[in-house]
């Protein structure tokens, strides 16, 4: 079944916080995704 439930479809989550990424600030047509996290270690990296 594809839709919300396709696992494709979620946004990433950061390896070091476990928190959902974010597309990165003024992203238009790039799908990068970044920990928007700031006590992450890997805050700002794309994940």
């Amino acid at each position: 079944m594809a839709g919300w439930e396709d696992e494709d479809d979620r946004a990433p989550i950061c390896p070091a916080c476990g928190v959902t990424a974010l597309p990165r600030e003024g992203a238009v047509l790039d799908t990068t995704f970044v920990c928007e996290n700031p006590d992450c270690e890997a805050f700002g990296d794309e994940v």
